[in-house]
């Protein structure tokens, strides 16, 4: 049922970016640089980590810079995030203002409508590669293509840059030889935890973008105490839903060779 599915979203895509490549339907262009980024993997490529570095790296040459995002999972209407607030804005979207406080992140559906709202000098559009509507200059695609697959690789000959899927953990030095209990809400739960590099004393998956109840939490602290697990992680994404001390967040960067190049262009 899965697959079925997937070729069908792979299909209206193939149908739609053939549209678009003909000039049947027309992309909107903002008066600024749009830097998209994104994948054909629907989850697991790194998207948000990516966005983060390379809004990150703008910021840091003194730019004004919006970031664009759809905001995934979010319970309220969006707009610019002007406080962490995961239900409203979706998590992603507040990881990358908790992350970037001075990138202003803006959500919704219509990016073309927000990016004329709230003007900036340059716009990171989110998990863009499949928002054709909104014209790019710089398409930055994760080369990544495990799971559910939005679009097949044909569709990678529209990126500007391809970027392999290179995701670094910082693991706490506290953390060190200690039996953790890990649990993340991601596409591709066991991809975080074989990364962890570190002794597992028990692991509990959800779904993406799952929005953790107290009743979640305390499940996942008796569970840990149950294995005699020394401390309780998950990932960046996971914890700014939870904001509890007991849980450790595992900050992951994207390592972007040669961004400065990349940027340049």
């Amino acid at each position: 049922m899965i697959k079925l599915a997937e070729l069908l979203y792979r299909s209206v895509n193939r149908v739609r970016r053939a549209l678009f490549r003909a000039g049947i339907l027309k992309a909107k262009r903002l008066p600024v640089p749009v830097i998209s980024v994104g994948g054909i993997a629907a989850g697991g490529s790194g998207k948000t980590p990516a966005t983060i570095a390379i809004a990150g790296a703008l910021a840091a040459r003194g730019l004004r810079v919006g970031v664009l995002t759809r905001g995934y999972g979010r319970a309220g209407v969006g707009g610019v995030i002007k406080e962490l607030d995961p239900d409203r804005y979706g998590d992603e979207p507040a990881l990358i203002k908790k992350r970037l406080p001075q990138v202003e992140v803006i959500v919704g559906r219509n990016r073309y409508d927000n990016a004329i709202r709230n003007p900036a000098d340059v716009f990171v559009l989110d998990d863009g590669f499949q928002h054709l509507q909104l014209h790019r200059d710089l398409d930055v695609v994760i080369d990544y293509d495990s799971g559910f697959l939005r679009e097949g690789r044909r569709a990678l000959r529209d990126a500007d840059v391809l970027l392999p899927r290179k995701i670094k953990l910082t693991i706490p030095d506290s953390l060190r030889g200690k039996r953790v209990f890990a649990f993340s809400g991601l596409a591709d739960n066991q991809q975080f935890f074989d990364s962890l590099a570190l002794p597992l004393a028990g692991t509990r998956s959800f779904p993406d973008h799952h929005r953790y109840s107290a009743t979640d939490v305390e499940a996942i602290k008796h569970a840990a105490r149950d294995v005699g697990a020394d401390a309780i992680v998950t990932t960046e994404k996971d914890a700014v839903k939870i904001n509890d001390p007991e849980v450790i967040a595992i900050r992951a960067d994207f390592v972007i060779d040669d961004l400065d190049r990349i940027l340049r262009v």
